[in-house]
Formats: C-alpha cells, structure tokens, sequence
C-alpha cells in the first residue's frame, strides 16, 4: 500500500485536474477495451478449465469465470491474494481442492510469466531504444548519472547474480537446507516442477495453445486500443502497443495493489520516450488503467455475489441428497 500511495503522491502532485481533457475523450474506444479484458477474463477461465480436467474437475467455463473474477477484485485489496482466492471460491462452489487448484495456478502464472519474458525480448528486438530510454528515465529520476546501456548493464548484473547464487549453493547448500525457510523454499520449487507436469495431462493442447496466444493479443489489444481515444495518442503505431503491454504488465506484476502507481509510472514514462508530454502520458495511463479497476470492481463483485449463491445452491444439494438417502435407507 505505502509503495502505491507514494508513486501515486509523486505522479500526481501539483498537478491540476484537466476536466476539458476528460471531454476530448472517445470514450468507445475505452468501453472497446473494457470489453477486450472481459473476453480475456473468459480465456483464462477457458484455460483453467483445460488445466483442471486431467485432474477430474469438468467444470463450466462460467464458474470459473466467476472464481477469476473474485481473484481479480481480491488483488485490489491484497497484493497476490486473487490466486489464493479464486481457489477458495472453487473449493465452496465446486469443491475443487485447494492443492489441486493451487498447483494449476502456479503452473498458469509460470507460462505467463514465460510469455512477459518473450514479449519483453520481442519488445526489445522492435523497440530496444525506446524501452531503453524509458529505463533510463525513470532511474536518472532517482540517480543522477545512468548509464545509457542500462538494459545491458542490468542483464549483466543479472547474469552475474545468477552465476554467485550457483556458486554459492554448490558451496553451502548443504548447510542451508538445515533452516526451515531453505526448506521451505525447496518444498515450493518441487511443488512449481510439480505444477509443470501437470501440462502432459491436458487432452486438448491445441486449445490450450491457442487460448494463450489469444490471451495475450487480447491483452496487446486492450492497452493499444485506447490510444484512438485521445487525440495526443492517436498517431502511435503498432509498436507502442507492445511497449505498452510489456512496461503495463511489469507495472500490474509488481506487489502491489491492483498495480496502482507502479502502472502509472511505467506507462507514463514509457509515452513520454515516444514524445507524449508527461502530463498527457500520465492521463493515458490513468484512463486505462481507472477504466480496467472500474470494470473488476463491477464484475468481479457480482462474481462475489453469484458466488456466494452458488456455494449456498451447493449446500442445500447436499443436504437435500443426504434427506433423501437417509429416507431411503428407512
């Protein structure tokens, strides 16, 4: 909460609302892009769907519509908290276990996580400059010398990090597995290959595969779309779509509520490198980024609603089964 409050405090202070701006807007390509990220939500239901059936689940991609939902509105109030929810929600309404559920989330989290690494390269292959330059000012805001290679630096730095973690595990691993957190740690890691393996048992792959791909154009689509809605944005190409889709998913990856200000910051400072002013690129960020919050608000609390009714449905079903048995039995 505190990292959010501050980067929003930062963007926003002594700055003036614009209210001529807010009628300048074509406000159908925001509802087009609303209606994107509810396709999307369906997707990744249809997806999750396709993961839990190898396990003995036959689900309706509308209940698990609804348990995505719920997760999606539980990360606005806890950061992380939406993959533990939704489980929650299919362990009430369809009585999915929680480890069974759990484990095809971390599986789906791991591919997506695959797909933001790809398309950061890609985004890089296309636009490595831009990307570069948006780095480089957002952290010569905090330092003031930055190197202009900070792409290069920063994936050497990493790689060297990579290099001492082996280095030192092959030395002390041993001696670490003696605390209860390496332990733990290890436990999560055979849980993620566990996860992983899952994949081999989906009878559809090919549905599987589409779905992904279509998820992530949705999600290029939903960003990009909005462009078209303000007339300071409207001459952008294709290319800032994927810089959009790229720094807006590190910016709603980041451990924070529902993204807010890491969102902002990223997507801002990413326009400004493509010549939008700072204080058009920051309403940008903020008119996709309100209308997208707006949205799960809505749906994901009639999905609360819808599944609190269900879960009730459920329980009067298995009372009624267990009357009729036990009028059976005499």
């Amino acid at each position: 909460m505190g990292v959010s409050v501050g980067l929003l405090w930062y963007l926003f202070k002594g700055r003036e609302i614009n209210y001529e701006q807010l009628l300048e807007v074509e406000y159908g390509w925001v509802i087009l892009s609303v209606i994107l990220s509810w396709l999307s939500h369906w997707i990744r239901a249809y997806r999750w769907n396709l993961m839990l059936s190898p396990m003995g689940y036959e689900l309706t991609t509308f209940r698990t519509f609804v348990a995505v939902m719920v997760g999606y509105l539980a990360n606005l109030v806890f950061p992380r908290m939406g993959e533990v929810s939704r489980c929650a929600v299919l362990k009430k309404v369809d009585n999915v276990t929680i480890a069974t559920s759990i484990g095809s989330v971390v599986t789906e989290r791991l591919i997506d996580f695959a797909c933001l690494m790809a398309l950061i390269l890609a985004a890089l292959a296309v636009d490595y400059e831009v990307i570069n330059d948006a780095l480089v000012s957002i952290f010569s805001d905090k330092a003031g010398n930055t190197s202009p290679n900070i792409i290069l630096y920063g994936m050497l730095a990493g790689s060297g990090l990579l290099v001492l973690g082996f280095i030192l595990w092959r030395q002390y691993g041993k001696k670490l597995m003696e605390y209860h957190w390496a332990q733990s740690i290890k436990k999560f890691l055979i849980e993620l290959k566990e996860g992983l393996n899952s994949i081999k048992g989906i009878k559809n792959k090919s549905a599987f595969y589409i779905s992904t791909v279509l998820l992530w154009v949705l999600y290029f689509l939903m960003s990009y779309v909005v462009v078209y809605a303000m007339p300071q944005t409207s001459h952008l190409g294709l290319g800032v779509g994927l810089s959009l889709l790229v720094m807006g998913g590190l910016g709603m990856s980041a451990p924070v509520q529902g993204g807010f200000g890491t969102y902002h910051f990223l997507v801002t400072a990413v326009l400004v490198v493509y010549g939008i002013q700072e204080d058009d690129g920051l309403f940008f960020a903020t008119l996709l980024h309100t209308s997208q919050t707006v949205s799960v608000i809505v749906v994901g609390s009639l999905s609360l609603f819808t599944s609190i009714i269900l879960s009730r449905n459920k329980k009067v079903e298995v009372k009624a089964s267990g009357n009729t048995k036990f009028s059976t039995e005499n």
